[in-house]
């Protein structure tokens, strides 16, 4: 499941991963939350933050995912990724390589520092 997180700069779409994400997840909070804010701004800021109950992405979502880093490739002038898991880590520091703007991974108790980071306007 994904949540979308207020407290924000307009300019940043912030998500909360729990359980196991769905294509309906994308498709019905993600998107449009990422297009509703491209409304208003060439590029945003992507925070994703998983909880300890994150289970997973579903194996179709996997296609959901890709497309979306497809097709908003260059909308995303940051993304900050906050997880207490290694593999989670792992996976996001290979992502990392693949996108054209600054992803930087914090753990939860350094999400004080995370904000700093996403808040800074300079990549």
């Amino acid at each position: 499941m994904l949540e979308i997180l207020d407290g924000f700069n307009h300019d940043t779409v912030a998500i909360k991963a729990s359980g196991v994400v769905t294509g309906d997840d994308y498709d019905k909070r993600l998107l449009p939350a990422i297009e509703a804010r491209l409304k208003d701004h060439a590029s945003i800021k992507l925070w994703y933050e998983f909880d300890e109950g994150f289970k997973g992405i579903k194996v179709e979502t996997l296609w959901d995912d890709a497309m979306l880093g497809f097709f908003h490739l260059t909308d995303f002038s940051r993304v900050v990724i906050i997880t207490d898991s290694e593999w989670i880590t792992g996976m996001a520091k290979a992502m990392a390589y693949m996108i054209p703007c600054p992803v930087k991974v914090f753990d939860k108790s350094s999400s004080h520092l995370a904000e700093q980071w996403i808040a800074d306007n300079e990549s």
